[in-house]
């Protein structure tokens, strides 16, 4: 997903759009991080993530599956995606496997754009032959990464540049030279909104030396929300939703929710399992998706479109976990007619989380992960 880079994509990739426009403006005193998010879905949210001693604390902008689209990391590093592509890509498969939100995990463990760069070369994103990947830090250098004829483009610079759904726009109004005020970043943004079904929902405009956050929630109105990220960490880990955002700055803030949380390890341990037949269901499912033969009939007609598309690159990633050695019932509910399960699915390489919820007619309504790397005990997170 960027501009849900998900499933998202796959609509954007099928009108051949470049959804979403990103660009730098950079001098010697000041850098600011600029970004349009284009998409259909309206639910849009901006989340606080603390650090860790092994990672970075930062705030996200998304929607309100939490996968976040862009942000910012404390020490000034930050991202977004334009999506739209159809390059020819074969990711590096000696290199680790990123299964979840690539651009989150390099700011939780990258300060600059050299290390980001080092993280890409290091780890497989199997999106970037839909999608490319804008990361600047504070000094000003910047790069845009993708891939294309089966090599990992990497383009750098110390300029003022950008690209995306406004190309026309910021070729216009966008200079080496263009001064960095958020003024000039917002005249160029609303310059290049999108309108239609997959129309501007939200603009940011990051600075990454002060930490201060300029969020426009609302595209077609010139609501200004101000935040600076060490204040906002301070509060510890929180959330807002945008439609809402003004009523919930005069409220206690949310915690986050467990898609946006980082650990989740001592949440949920084995509990007995009641109903056997389910977990069999649980691993034909896994076992469909590891030979690319998952079914219609399993899901349901809107999670199917997602997960179709998909097939291909799910049994890739998950074959590159190993064989299954485990699987185990960590959570057990219900509501509105609708049962869910979480697991954890034990690989020779790897740990996923898997939440499965099925409907009355026992199809897959949703099919979440997160994988666990034992090397850090970092969760990440991936929907589909």
């Amino acid at each position: 997903m960027k501009c849900s880079f998900g499933a998202a994509v796959l609509c954007l990739m099928a009108i051949r759009v470049h959804a979403c426009t990103i660009f730098v403006l950079t001098d010697t005193n000041r850098t600011l991080f600029c970004n349009n998010e284009d998409w259909s879905d309206s639910k849009t949210r901006i989340w606080f993530v603390p650090g860790s001693d092994k990672h970075y604390g930062g705030v996200y902008v998304g929607f309100d599956n939490d996968y976040a689209q862009g942000g910012l990391n404390t020490k000034g590093l930050a991202f977004d995606w334009v999506a739209g592509y159809t390059e020819k890509w074969k990711p590096d498969p000696s290199t680790s496997v990123v299964w979840g939100n690539s651009g989150q995990q390099a700011l939780e463990s990258c300060a600059t754009v050299e290390e980001a760069i080092a993280f890409f070369r290091g780890h497989q994103d199997r999106g970037f032959y839909r999608a490319k990947i804008l990361l600047a830090d504070r000094s000003g250098a910047s790069v845009i990464i993708g891939g294309k004829d089966d090599q990992l483009q990497v383009e750098q610079a110390n300029q003022c540049r950008g690209f995306g759904y406004g190309a026309a726009t910021l070729n216009r109004l966008l200079t080496k030279t263009t001064e960095p005020t958020v003024g000039n970043g917002v005249r160029i943004l609303r310059a290049a909104m999108q309108k239609g079904p997959y129309a501007t929902k939200y603009s940011n405009v990051f600075d990454l030396k002060s930490g201060d956050i300029f969020l426009f929630p609302f595209p077609d109105r010139e609501d200004e929300v101000k935040f600076n990220l060490a204040l906002e960490l301070k509060k510890g880990g929180h959330y807002y939703d945008m439609p809402q955002i003004h009523e919930q700055l005069t409220q206690a803030p949310r915690p986050l929710l467990a898609n946006m949380e980082r650990f989740l390890l001592d949440r949920y341990k084995p509990i007995p399992d009641l109903e056997p037949e389910v977990s069999a269901h649980a691993r034909t499912l896994l076992r469909d998706a590891l030979a690319g033969k998952s079914r219609a009939e399993d899901y349901t007609a809107e999670l199917w479109k997602e997960v179709s598309p998909r097939q291909a690159e799910t049994q890739a990633t998950l074959q590159s976990f190993g064989p299954l050695t485990t699987l185990t019932l960590v959570d057990r509910s219900e509501a509105g007619g609708k049962r869910s399960y979480r697991y954890w699915l034990e690989f020779e390489k790897n740990t996923l989380l898997q939440h499965l919820v099925f409907d009355e007619q026992n199809k897959l309504v949703v099919a979440q992960q997160r994988t666990f790397d034992s090397n850090d005990a970092h969760l990440h997170w991936r929907s589909g």
